[in-house]
């Protein structure tokens, strides 16, 4: 297996030949788009793709299986994953490096492990089985517990607090028992009663230490394992030979961990609980030939299912039957529906206006369009921003060091000082308990978790960490046009009316009709006549008949076909309404600016960013004093963007859809917006639900990086306080004993995840 290093981190390369099982090819065009899409991934040489089979044989070098993939999603079809879903006991401060691990196991696709040990591998079947990872995970002493459904973030974190306060409530329980033994001369019961707070309360703490060591790695495990057996198995050796024992040093230290530890727990599920999400529905499914009511989860792939007008479309597929038309405004931004037939695409999140089909899927569940974008909903907590790259070298080398100052405390102490060794080991012991590796950890992902929630509770879902620091180099914003800046709503700018009632019967038969534009016409009168005949012809306009006059209304080359322009053929208009074969009505549309776009580009501005929009459109109007370029493509937005860059600037790009897919991913930052649905399709690096957002991302950015700055000087500087007074530099005139030397080390965890909540 070949590795690269970029930007700081290793990335997986695929084999020289690399074979997976692509899903929902049907037809010899399915095999030369899948064909297409992987070869264009950069670094493909040559790829045979079996329509037969399903197989595709991927021949390169220097890939990320992930990229492959990826590409042939995007294209509207699916590959054959298994994944790993499943809970492992882990520190903060670990899971950069097992995550590193797992991606550097050859047929690993994506892995993902979050702070409270919930991880998700997904891989190719093909090249190794869920034993193989398991095992793989094993030897790098992590006990990996599968659940069979994905369970909720925040049943995971319940489970755990529950988990940690049983251990908890033990810990005082036989803590309690202990001193009383001890201070009352029962020494050896004492120590038997101090057995179950060992080995039950401080299990995970022991499990840890072993598991990091096998790893040859430091956590705080090792320091609470290895200070609280110091206290116990010299307490056994003080039982046997008479002197004075340290057991309540063992008792305390762990329970007090605990409370810190518990207290934490406590804090993130209660977090989790701030975001909750899930999308169900129910579709016409074709089964023995008869249409039936079933959960979308029973769809799959190969299966045909029924579209009618207002549907949702719930899953990724292809017309193979019907006609509709689409709005897919929650994709491409465009407010105005797209007439489909046989063989076209329909993504998922999308609504059918009128007509029916029959859809093949192609993609459903957990792949489908809509199924991914809430997916990055629920990864958006698990971000990683570039300062936990230092984090995580400091947390490296942070053990070490406290092993080493805890063993001079007890030499300097004990040879030097002439202290006794019982003295000299209490401020050995307290170096050990006072020092906290895990404030340091979670500094950053718990500040992280924080904002991210609250961000999404103000309709931002920020999905690439990395943005977070980068949002300040921003000097220039480029705004795509229509569903970014404007409602993509259609609304009524003008109309001429030529014969009296003309809107009034046009209002009456568009109002049969389900189409933006018909709403937006029947809104013209409110006073509506019997419509005696209708009919509508997908994509181009209506039919109807009222008492004795026959009307049509819709495009102008629609009019034309059906009725004499003559002295209107000049006249300039959206839509046109014809009465008798005459033409009665002119009616303009338009997609009205959204409420405070002006103020907020004029804010942008004043704020020293330079503000672009990029349109399709030929011809825009009220945009003052701004940078306007006309009638581009989507490639034409990309290449506007590769200039600014090329000119030094620093570029987001805002838009709302895959049609701006290119242009958000070229831009240094790229801004999607939800576009009216609850959930988009988008290639950004975050996610807005309102536009006027977009300076409360930029106040996020700037509170999540104050906030971590907070936290790691806390973590810093506690550690830099309690480490030395645990070792004895105040003393006597300040002593600090080991049980309390811990409880101040897990106090130090909570009042991170406390500020960073704040």
């Amino acid at each position: 297996m070949d590795k690269q290093k970029t930007n700081g981190e290793d990335k997986l390369r695929i084999k020289k030949e690399q074979q997976i099982k692509v899903i929902g090819m049907h037809c010899a065009t399915c095999v030369s788009t899948v064909t297409k899409a992987v070869t264009k991934v950069n670094g493909v040489e040559d790829a045979k793709v079996n329509l037969a089979t399903g197989d595709a044989r991927i021949f390169g070098s220097n890939l990320k299986l992930k990229e492959i993939v990826k590409s042939i999603r995007n294209s509207g079809y699916d590959v054959a994953t298994q994944k790993l879903v499943g809970k492992i006991n882990i520190n903060p401060e670990e899971v950069s490096k097992l995550k590193n691990y797992v991606e550097s196991i050859d047929g690993v696709i994506e892995a993902n492990i979050s702070a409270n040990g919930l991880i998700k591998v997904e891989f190719n079947p093909l090249a190794l089985s869920l034993n193989d990872i398991i095992t793989k995970i094993k030897e790098k002493g992590y006990n990996v517990n599968i659940i069979e459904k994905e369970i909720k973030v925040e049943e995971l974190e319940k489970k755990e607090f529950y988990n940690m306060l049983y251990r908890l409530i033990a810990g005082i329980i036989f803590s309690a028992l202990t001193i009383y033994l001890e201070f009352t001369g029962f020494s050896l019961f004492a120590l038997l009663s101090s057995i179950p707070v060992f080995f039950y309360s401080g299990y995970n703490y022991h499990k840890g230490a072993i598991r990091a060591i096998r790893n040859r790695t430091g956590n705080m495990d090792v320091l609470v394992s290895l200070s609280s057996s110091i206290a116990f198995f010299y307490s056994i050796y003080a039982t046997i030979v008479g002197i004075p024992t340290i057991v309540d040093v063992t008792v305390l230290l762990i329970t007090f961990v605990l409370v810190g530890k518990t207290l934490e727990a406590y804090f993130r599920y209660k977090l989790s609980l701030s975001i909750k999400g899930n999308v169900n529905a129910k579709v016409r499914k074709m089964i023995n030939n008869e249409e039936k009511i079933v959960d979308v989860s029973e769809v799959n792939v190969g299966d045909i299912i029924i579209l009618k007008n207002g549907d949702q479309i719930p899953v990724d597929g292809i017309i193979d039957e019907g006609v509709v038309e689409v709005n897919e405004s929650v994709i491409t931004g465009e407010p105005l529906p797209i007439k489909k037939g046989k063989g076209d695409a329909l993504i998922s999140g999308s609504t059918i206006v009128s007509g029916y089909a029959k859809l093949y899927v192609t993609r459903s569940g957990e792949n489908a369009y809509i199924s991914q974008v809430a997916k990055s909903i629920r990864e958006a907590q698990a971000i990683k921003v570039p300062i936990q790259n230092f984090v995580d070298k400091v947390s490296s080398i942070f053990v070490p060091i406290i092993l080493i100052v805890s063993l001079f405390s007890f030499l300097i102490w004990h040879f030097i000082l002439g202290k006794s060794a019982f003295e000299a080991l209490l401020f050995s012991i307290a170096v050990l308990a006072s020092a906290c590796p895990c404030a340091l950890g979670l500094a950053t992902p718990m500040a992280v978790v924080a904002m991210i929630n609250k961000a999404v509770k103000k309709g931002i879902i920020i999905r690439n960490g990395e943005i977070l620091g980068n949002l300040k180099n921003v000097d220039t914003i480029v705004f795509d046009l229509t569903g970014t800046l404007t409602e993509g709503k259609i609304s009524i700018k003008s109309y001429k009316e030529f014969r009296k009632d003309a809107l009034k019967y046009a209002a009456s038969v568009e109002s049969l009709s389900n189409h933006p534009i018909a709403k937006a016409i029947s809104e013209l009168s409110k006073e509506k006549v019997k419509v005696d005949e209708f009919e509508e012809f997908i994509g181009e306009g209506v039919y109807g008949r009222i008492k004795d006059d026959t009307i049509i209304i819709g495009k102008k080359e629609f009019i034309k076909q059906n009725c004499e322009l003559k002295d209107k053929e000049n006249e300039d208009g959206d839509i046109f309404i014809c009465i008798n074969n005459e033409i009665s009505g002119i009616i303009n549309i338009e997609d009205k600016v959204k409420d405070g776009v002006y103020n907020l580009l004029n804010k942008l501005k004043s704020q020293g960013i330079k503000v672009i929009i990029a349109t399709g459109k030929d011809k825009v109007e009220g945009f003052n004093d701004i940078e306007i370029h006309n009638g581009l493509k989507p490639e034409d937005k990309v290449e506007l963007i590769r200039e600014l860059k090329n000119e030094k600037h620093y570029v987001a790009f805002v838009g709302d859809g895959i049609n701006d897919s290119q242009a958000l991913s070229e831009a240094n930052i790229g801004i999607a917006l939800n576009s009216g649905s609850d959930l988009a399709k988008v290639a950004g690096d975050v996610v807005l639900n309102d536009i006027n957002s977009i300076p409360e991302l930029f106040s996020i950015s700037n509170k999540l990086e104050s906030k971590i700055k907070q936290n790691l000087a806390w973590a810093f500087g506690y550690n830099s306080v309690l480490v030395p007074v645990s070792a004895g530099t105040l003393y006597p005139l300040v002593y600090l004993p080991p049980q309390f030397a811990a409880l101040a080390m897990s106090m130090s965890s909570v009042i991170v995840s406390m500020w960073s909540y704040v």
